[in-house]
């Protein structure tokens, strides 16, 4: 901590990252995103940081709302010091690790606790911006007397994604969506109107799945009603796409976008996406485009059995990164399907090669290359040691997810499932929807409802777990069946033997 104390110049001012502001969520102060079109987290690439809403204690959100960017770091330790009487030197060690900080960080709070800090929080004010009173929006009184930090589930949403359509222009042997044909679409005018109502509630995080992006018929006016909100999307696709609308997309402000190219070898494309003998040839013109067109460019190779050899993945990267705009490459393990017959995996000893291949290669390569993990079973003891550590599930805690039709689920893959269904928003509000009595069951969802047949029925830690980092629904319905949706996910250290070929062998 010291050494870090003498790279800071107490002589700089620095700011709170214009990509995060801080917001009132009722008996709360948040840190969350601010209009991710126009600001990154990270000065040294164009990336978007993903939706996050993260409480503050609010002494912490007052020390923070200092750094408007008008004042040196010196200042601003005098100035704290005659609201909290805490010395120079204390002020600076306290604050110096949010200063350019590359990753994520945790800091002790006022209560004894710790709270989570983004990466380059504070930086150096270079730009010259003064970002005025960051808690202006804020009844800071109130939130200082009543604030409540055992709260989890946001009062306002955070995010919204909007499952656009289920068609697509492939038939992926390792498909997980739902294709089933929707007989009622949510109208576009209601779409527009949730983008307003989105914005309205200062929900910085608006995102759009499917089916294909391209397959939406009102792709083009969707794209120029977000950018309206400052709205932009993160497109991923496996469509060829043409010059025409190459075109299109840059002139409505798409500047970056995400590739599905699973392989370079035509017969491998042809076996895992059903496709014709032509698809691999145009999908490359179309990424050939993009990257003339200068979009920033990720793909996302899926591993199956048929394009698992080292040959096709050395061929895959050598083509991808021949791409000058082609920044990042994430080979992600084809994985468990309630929809497709399970014959596609490749094995973990396979995987693992691959995986060898990609971090040597990520070594060499000016793209950034990565291996996603895939899901191997862990014995009773490793599942102690990492279940406390597990991602927390934020449906229908930060955000929700909208079907085709207007029915909202709590995340991707649950689909109809009508345990999960929240509200319908082709009759309601965003925040009747999140107010409503089927949000808040699921919410609240009573260890007395679980069913004798899970493990979760006389778990003693159950309010603690699914009112905390939550218990992984998508799982454990993948390990168990859409009707053991009670049932605990399968990383918890007391599931039960899984039923399906959810891990790979």
């Amino acid at each position: 901590m010291k050494k870090n104390i003498q790279r800071i110049d107490v002589n700089q001012k620095y700011v709170v990252n214009p990509a995060y502001k801080f917001k009132e969520d009722y008996l709360n102060v948040i840190i969350t995103n601010n209009n991710p079109a126009r600001y990154n987290a990270d000065p040294h690439r164009n990336d978007i940081t993903q939706s996050f809403a993260w409480r503050v204690h609010p002494k912490l959100a007052l020390l923070f709302s200092f750094f408007d960017g008008s004042k040196t770091l010196d200042e601003i330790a005098t100035r704290f010091y005659l609201v909290e009487r805490i010395d120079k030197e204390s002020f600076v060690e306290y604050v110096s690790p949010c200063i350019s900080n590359s990753e994520e960080i945790m800091i002790p709070t006022h209560d004894q606790h710790w709270a989570s800090i983004p990466k380059n929080f504070l930086i150096p004010n270079t730009m010259g911006v003064v970002r005025g009173y960051l808690l202006e929006k804020i009844d800071f009184p109130f939130v200082r007397r009543f604030f409540d930090l055992s709260e989890v589930r946001l009062r306002v949403p955070n995010s919204m994604t909007l499952m656009l359509n289920t068609t697509c222009v492939t038939d992926c042997v390792y498909c997980y969506a739902d294709r089933s044909p929707v007989k009622h679409p949510l109208p576009f005018a209601r779409v527009k109107a949730l983008l307003k109502e989105a914005f309205d509630l200062e929900m910085p995080y608006v995102e759009v799945d499917g089916g294909d992006f391209f397959l939406y018929p009102f792709w083009r006016e969707l794209l120029s009603e977000m950018r309206k909100y400052d709205y932009i999307p993160t497109i991923s696709t496996k469509y060829p796409l043409t010059e025409r609308m190459v075109e299109k997309l840059k002139a409505l402000g798409i500047r970056r976008i995400q590739l599905s190219i699973d392989s370079v070898n035509s017969k491998e494309m042809q076996r895992m996406l059903n496709v014709g003998g032509l698809y691999t040839e145009q999908v490359l013109e179309g990424l050939k485009l993009l990257d003339k067109a200068g979009f920033e460019i990720t793909i996302k190779p899926v591993i199956t059995k048929y394009n698992d050899s080292e040959e096709s993945l050395m061929d895959t990267i050598k083509m991808m990164t021949s791409f000058s705009n082609v920044r990042r490459i994430h080979f992600t393990p084809a994985a468990f399907s309630q929809f497709k017959p399970l014959t596609y995996y490749s094995t973990c000893d396979q995987l693992t090669r691959l995986k060898t291949i990609v971090e040597q290669q990520n070594r060499e390569c000016d793209a950034e290359l990565s291996f996603l993990d895939y899901q191997e079973e862990l014995t009773v003891e490793q599942r102690k040691a990492s279940f406390p550590y597990r991602t927390m599930c934020t449906g229908n805690v930060h955000g929700f997810f909208v079907l085709p039709d207007g029915k909202v689920t709590l995340c991707e893959q649950m689909y109809w499932h009508p345990f999960f269904i929240l509200g319908d928003l082709s009759r309601q509000s965003i925040m009747e929807m999140w107010d409503s009595e089927q949000a808040l069951s699921k919410w609240n969802f009573s260890q007395k409802k679980v069913r004798d047949e899970s493990p979760c029925k006389s778990c003693d830690e159950f309010d603690k777990c699914r009112r905390g980092l939550g218990n992984c629904w998508r799982m454990a319905i993948s390990a168990y069946g859409p009707e053991n949706y009670d049932f605990p996910a399968p990383n918890c250290p007391k599931a039960p033997p899984i039923t399906k070929d959810f891990y790979i062998s």
